[in-house]
């Protein structure tokens, strides 16, 4: 699943992340991703860029997700021999600190834009 916030005056101006590094940055903004779409509105913008800066010259240090792996184990019979059998059934890699303050660059630039057509951000 991912989330992306796009402009709506001009829809192929978009970020898409995965629903946990969305959540964290618009998190960040005073968004509560939780619904899984709302929007920014146009008034809204200098206050959502304001906490970006907030969070990027803050004195605390951005949050950050760790990543998340997970494997399944299955036992294949073959003519009377169990074979065990590992694989892969999901990887998150989650993000760092540097991922944050770069999604968090590119949700100012994409506002910056937005403020300058004029038009409201809706995210989904």
């Amino acid at each position: 699943m991912s989330i992306t916030l796009q402009i709506d005056r001009q829809r192929d101006i978009n970020l898409n992340y995965n629903n946990r590094n969305a959540a964290l940055v618009l998190g960040l903004l005073g968004i509560d991703a939780e619904a899984g779409y709302g929007h920014i509105t146009l008034n809204e913008i200098p206050q959502a860029r304001r906490a970006i800066l907030v969070a990027l010259n803050g004195a605390t240090p951005l949050p950050s997700v760790a990543q998340e792996v997970e494997f399944v184990t299955s036992v294949i019979d073959q003519v009377g021999m169990p074979t065990i059998s590992r694989s892969l059934r999901y990887l998150d890699p989650g993000i760092d600190q540097d991922g944050v303050e770069r999604r968090l660059r590119e949700v100012a630039a994409l506002l910056a834009q937005a403020s300058e057509l004029q038009s409201d951000v809706s995210w989904y």
